[in-house]
C-alpha cells in the first residue's frame, strides 16, 4: 500500500514544483523502482527507539533514491574486476545506511559483492534493515551490522575474511550523513578506520542541498586535513541531468526552494597512494 505521505509528497512537487527531501514514514512499505526498468525493491521503513529519534532514521531520503537511481556511476563493475584480479570478492560498505536502499540495490545488482549495511546500533533500527535485505532475497551476500561511527570497527570485520584480502572495504557509501556538523568528526574517523588503503578503494558520498553550502564546506576542509582528497565534487539537479562544480559561492541568494533540487555528488580516494 502507498503511504500517504508519498502520494502528498508527490502531489507536492507536481503542482506547487516541491522537492522532498524525505519519503515514507516509520513502520510503513516504500516500494523503490529502478529506472532502468530492473526489478523492484520493498522496504519496511524503520523505527527507532525514542531516544534515537535524532537519528532521523524513519524516512527514506531522496538522496539515497539518487544514489540507487546512479548505481552505475559507482563504476562498481571496475571495482569488481580489480577484486577478482586479487582473487578477491569486492567488498561494499554502507554506512548510515537506515532503510538500506542503497545496499540492496548494489547486492541486487551485484551479486558477486559482498555488502555491509550499518546503522546506528539501535535494535529496531537494525532488526528492520536485516528484514529488507532478506525481503529483497539479497542476505546469502549482505549483512546488517549495527555500528556507531568512530568506535571500534572490529564488528564490521567480523565476518569470515578471505585468504589474502586487504583489509578493509573497497567501496564505502553513504547518503545524507553530514547534515550534523557536530559527527563529523567521528564520521571521517569511520571513513578512515574502514576503506582499505588501496589506490583502488574509494568513498561515494551523497548530500542533499538542504544540509546547507556551509556545513558541506566544513566537512570538506576536515576530511581533506584527515588525509583524503576529492576526486569529484558536483552539483546534480534531481530528476533532470543538469550538472556544474560544487561551489559554496552559490549559497549566494540561493533559498530553501532551489536547495531541494541539488544533491551533492563527492567521490574521495586517499592521498598517499
Amino acid at each position: 500500500m502507498t503511504d500517504p505521505e508519498d502520494v502528498l509528497a508527490e502531489s507536492l512537487e507536481t503542482l506547487y514544483d516541491h522537492v522532498p527531501v524525505a519519503l515514507s514514514s516509520a513502520g510503513s512499505t516504500f516500494t523503490y523502482r529502478p529506472p532502468d526498468g530492473g526489478s523492484a525493491i520493498t522496504l519496511m521503513t524503520p523505527d527507532t527507539q525514542a531516544a534515537n529519534w535524532s537519528l532521523h532514521a524513519t524516512s527514506i531520503w531522496a538522496s539515497s533514491l539518487f544514489l540507487a537511481d546512479h548505481i552505475r556511476d559507482l563504476e562498481l563493475d571496475r571495482h569488481l574486476a580489480r577484486a577478482q584480479e586479487k582473487g578477491q570478492r569486492l567488498r561494499v560498505l554502507e554506512l548510515g545506511a537506515g532503510a538500506g536502499l542503497p545496499s540492496v540495490a548494489v547486492a541486487k545488482r551485484y551479486p558477486g559483492a559482498l555488502v555491509t549495511a550499518s546503522d546506528y546500533p539501535d535494535d529496531a533500527l537494525i532488526r528492520t534493515l536485516a528484514e529488507n535485505l532478506e525481503r529483497n532475497s539479497v542476505s546469502s551476500h549482505s549483512r546488517a551490522v549495527p555500528y556507531g561511527w568512530g568506535s571500534d570497527p572490529s564488528i564490521l570485520f567480523s565476518h569470515e575474511r578471505e585468504a589474502g584480502a586487504d583489509p578493509g572495504y573497497d567501496v564505502v557509501l553513504a547518503a545524507d550523513t553530514i547534515w550534523n556538523s557536530e559527527t563529523h568528526r567521528i564520521f571521517i574517523e569511520t571513513l578512515r578506520l574502514t576503506l582499505a588503503h588501496s589506490p583502488d578503494a574509494r568513498i561515494y558520498l551523497v548530500a542533499g542541498l538542504h544540509t546547507g553550502r556551509y556545513v558541506i564546506q566544513s566537512f570538506l576542509r576536515q576530511i581533506s586535513a584527515a588525509g583524503f582528497v576529492a576526486e569529484e565534487l558536483t552539483e546534480k539537479r534531481v530528476g533532470t541531468s543538469e550538472e556544474r562544480p560544487w561551489s559554496v559561492e552559490h549559497a549566494v541568494g540561493e533559498d530553501e526552494a532551489e536547495r531541494r533540487r541539488w544533491i551533492i555528488w563527492m567521490v574521495f580516494k586517499w592521498h598517499d597512494t
